[in-house]
């Protein structure tokens, strides 16, 4: 992956997925409307590579039709939801709430089908953005029935009761249905308490963005906890996941100190609304490095992500995909924010995991071969483990193989790429 730009223009917010028909979507904050993107190269949403859709944008001066924010598209049993907030005119930023938009159509992209539902019933009257929803099954059973699974809304907002507009947590709240949450479920699972995570002096506590992350490989081998809790087989052979959590945003995201950070699900059978099944690493997942001078990118943060299915016989060597939103400069504010693709791999989400610098082109040739890599904690395996200093930079070492123009990593990723593409 380039770790470019995928689009000339800015696309903050950036909420990919792919599609049945071999495209990927891609939706951002445009502002005063909703708009939805698609092509078949996830680095390349440029014209006319790309396609793109109005699929909703309100009348001036109606409700709910100014600063309309981090739109995520969703397919809930069969059935198209756009996730979003907005605000009214004239009230200005306290009267943010997560409204939704439904399809009756096959096709996101037909703007034909799709009908704007308001608020998410549910919901506290209450100042809340960048809402996310996804399934919880059991642990070891990612197919799960519809019987044993259950929907979720996480967003962030102000503490219950709190207008200051000086902090912002994270909230989980469980739904009935794809439009109705669950009022006395609601309870926060994350508050933005660590240093890294408040801008302005430490005046102010910022966690945003929460996207859901299933990682897939052979059990649980990388709980909070650090033990080995597959219980499915006694081989470790049969799929289960490596890693279940929410990545979200944390510092502000008007300054260059914009970042990513990790709360775990810390054991597949807890219950999710309790706030002890969840465990924040105390480092963060990705952020900029002032030491790789003015390269950039810089303020990494609102990030998505494509998991590349497991392949049978290596089964530890999935690919991540992460989207995320970055400025090319220092200090460019809430301007020229766009979308870029970094692959990682399932390593880098571990509790001891090093923080990444988002300056690389994302894993090389040497975490393309390994298989799961000694880490403190209990996470034994083989391979040749990176070192420190790759660890640190966030960097593995981009090795070439002189018998081709390629690295590894590049001949390994197109084919991992083209069978995303195929799904």
């Amino acid at each position: 992956m380039s770790n470019t730009p995928i689009s000339d223009t800015d696309t903050p917010d950036p909420w990919m997925v792919p599609g049945p028909n071999g495209f990927f979507y891609l939706t951002f904050t445009a502002g005063n409307r909703v708009e939805i993107w698609q092509s078949a190269d996830m680095q390349d949403f440029r014209q006319p590579q790309c396609t793109r859709s109005v699929v909703w944008k309100p009348s001036p001066g109606s409700p709910w039709s100014v600063d309309i924010w981090a739109p995520e598209l969703h397919c809930l049993d069969g059935t198209w939801y756009v996730y979003f907030c907005g605000a009214h005119p004239g009230l200005g930023n306290p009267s943010h709430r997560t409204l939704v938009l439904r399809s009756s159509r096959q096709d996101p992209m037909d703007p034909g089908g799709w009908v704007f539902l308001g608020p998410l019933r549910g919901l506290p009257d209450h100042w809340n953005i960048d809402a996310t929803v996804f399934w919880i099954g059991n642990r070891n059973r990612p197919q799960t029935s519809r019987n044993t699974r259950r929907l979720f809304c996480c967003y962030s907002g102000w503490p219950l009761h709190d207008h200051s507009d000086t902090q912002q947590d994270l909230f989980l709240i469980e739904l009935a249905t794809p439009e109705q949450a669950i009022p006395e479920t609601l309870v926060c699972i994350s508050r933005a308490e660590l240093a890294w995570e408040r801008p302005d002096g430490g005046r102010r506590g910022v966690n945003e963005g929460p996207t859901w992350l299933e990682i897939l490989g052979p059990g649980d081998l990388t709980n909070a906890n650090g033990n080995n809790t597959n219980s499915n087989s006694p081989t470790g052979e049969d799929f289960g996941f490596t890693f279940r959590g929410i990545i979200y945003s944390a510092n502000g995201s008007w300054t260059s100190d914009y970042k990513l950070g990790v709360l775990q699900l810390v054991d597949g059978n807890a219950d999710p609304l309790q706030p002890s099944s969840w465990q924040k690493r105390p480092t963060p997942l990705l952020e900029s490095d002032r030491r790789h001078g003015a390269t950039g990118p810089f303020g990494p943060g609102h990030a998505s992500f494509i998991v590349s299915p497991p392949v049978l016989s290596r089964p530890t060597n999935s690919r991540v995909y992460c989207i995320y939103h970055a400025t090319a400069k220092e200090g460019e504010g809430w301007n020229n924010r766009k979308a870029r693709v970094l692959c990682l791999t399932p390593e880098h989400f571990l509790p001891q995991a090093q923080t990444l610098c988002c300056a690389g082109t994302g894993v090389g040739a040497a975490a393309a071969s390994m298989s799961w890599t000694q880490y403190p904690g209990g996470m034994a395996g083989h391979g040749h483990p990176q070192s420190q200093s790759q660890r640190s930079s966030g960097q593995a070492a981009h090795q070439r193989d002189p018998s081709h123009g390629k690295s590894l990593m590049d001949r390994i990723g197109e084919k991992v790429y083209k069978t995303l593409k195929e799904l």
